[in-house]
């Protein structure tokens, strides 16, 4: 049987690669070696030839699914949000292009790194390292009475979202000995929240309740500025704030504000408004109260092992004509069916 003539331009893993290569002929470009992604005219000539597409932060428009008829497949190396330009699904759909993703590649990665943004604001790590090597310890103690910090131990931590990372986030905060409270409307099984020690609450509750607000919610039209001015003003003097998913999920005036006049304790994030992002752009980096990273959530090695497995694995499912795990439009696959015999 012939192999099925690829390109993948997504950061992959060796054992990713080798095992694409048992089923298919792999053409690999890394869009990492150059340092940003492929552009739409070129990665139009590189598919050229191609049934199969394999993408991680490269997008796939109308221009390069329209001049390349021969393709057949496409496979995002993450999940896709609701406004998320990476692939031009409906184009896919007029072609019964089956169309795969990795959603949760990087879930461990993103819970762990809360926990990384919620000690470095809690305990004033950016401050005391500053103070460190700008040679301002002069005396044994000074460290004692210039940063005094608190534990998660014992805090309450409210949890915005408890889809997978949210969940994984709640096992963490519990190993420190925090108490966890939950907000996500879209689940109504109470056995859910149980499961993962613990509780549900109404979103004011959260906010009034909580020292730690860790946010893991998705965006859309519904969850935009979601947390607003309403919604930041319950929150206690002494609380902190964690942003490890979105920023378009906060009201950006109203945490500005709330920082500026010291309403909350802090803010921790790793998304920005506008990115790439520097202290010109935001002048929230400024603050003494804020800790920020660059977008360094999903970063760790682990994600492109992780996308890469549950990739291979959907392309091997649906070249045997069975349903892959983790497809955008299922719908396609009965068309699908008849445009399978023709790449055997």
């Amino acid at each position: 049987m012939k192999k099925i003539a690829s390109l993948v331009t997504a950061d992959y893993s060796e054992k990713g690669i080798n095992d694409l290569k048992e089923f298919l002929d792999v053409e690999y470009n890394n869009w990492q070696d150059q340092k940003k992604p492929f552009s739409q005219e070129e990665l139009k000539g590189m598919v050229q030839g191609k049934e199969i597409l394999v993408v991680e932060m490269t997008e796939v428009h109308k221009e390069v699914i329209d001049a390349n008829p021969q393709l057949k497949i496409i496979a995002c190396c993450r999940g896709l949000r609701g406004d998320d330009p990476t692939i031009d699904i409906p184009t896919c759909n007029e072609r019964n292009i089956p169309v795969l993703l990795a959603p949760g590649r990087n879930l461990n990665s993103v819970a762990e790194f809360t926990l990384l943004l919620t000690l470095n604001i809690m305990r004033k790590v950016r401050p005391a390292i500053n103070w460190f090597y700008n040679s301002e310890w002069k005396e044994w103690l000074d460290f004692y009475t210039t940063f005094r910090t608190g534990e998660i131990q014992g805090r309450t931590v409210g949890l915005m979202g408890f889809g997978n990372i949210g969940k994984r986030v709640a096992k963490l905060f519990n190993a420190f000995g925090a108490k966890v409270i939950a907000y996500d409307p879209f689940i109504t099984d109470l056995n859910v929240f149980k499961e993962n020690n613990a509780e549900k609450v109404d979103a004011e509750t959260l906010f009034k309740t909580a020292d730690i607000v860790s946010l893991h919610m998705n965006v859309n039209e519904d969850t935009k500025g979601f947390i607003n001015e309403k919604l930041i003003g319950l929150m206690k003097p002494t609380a902190f704030l964690i942003n490890s998913a979105r920023a378009a999920i906060v009201d950006r005036d109203a945490l500005y504000n709330a920082l500026k006049d010291k309403k909350i304790a802090g803010y921790a994030t790793d998304v920005y408004h506008a990115e790439p992002c520097n202290p010109e752009i935001e002048p929230m980096l400024n603050f003494d109260n804020f800790f920020g990273t660059p977008h360094l959530g999903g970063t760790a090695v682990e994600v492109v092992a992780n996308h890469s497995e549950m990739v291979v694995n959907d392309l091997k499912r649906l070249l045997n004509g069975e349903k892959p795990k983790f497809i955008v439009n299922p719908e396609v696959l009965p068309a699908f069916q008849e445009v399978l015999k023709t790449m055997k």
